[in-house]
């Protein structure tokens, strides 16, 4: 179990850092190709991408430096309630349309993942 959830936090640690870089390198294209994007204003997606960035580290740091662990679990339940958010606001745009083009898809899937990992290092296999 405990290399199941180091594989995942390994793995969302990436999509969350990857993602919030793009963000800020590519604002006005991802804006053109999700709508949704436009609901929020630039530094307000900013602020979620670095908040995502801390999160992802807190994902990784706690449990490689072995202080802190409860850090772990703390980061991916804020990570999952903020694509549960991020989901409601894909969800407003895009509808309930199953598919990989929707992106409140991929948001929950995210979120689904996250709350496992928390749960998992919180009551499961802490760190």
């Amino acid at each position: 179990m405990s290399i199941l959830l180091w594989i995942l936090q390994g793995v969302i640690a990436l999509f969350c850092i990857m993602g919030s870089i793009w963000r800020f390198n590519n604002y006005e294209q991802a804006a053109k190709d999700v709508p949704s994007l436009n609901a929020l204003s630039y530094g307000m997606w900013n602020a979620i991408g670095a908040f995502e960035i801390i999160c992802a580290l807190g994902l990784i740091l706690p449990g490689l430096l072995k202080m802190k662990p409860i850090l772990t679990p703390i980061a991916a339940a804020c990570l999952a309630v903020e694509m549960l958010l991020v989901t409601g606001l894909h969800v407003k745009f895009f509808g309930l349309q199953p598919g990989a083009e929707n992106p409140a898809t991929w948001s929950f899937m995210l979120a689904i993942l996250t709350s496992f990992v928390a749960y998992g290092r919180y009551a499961l296999r802490p760190l």
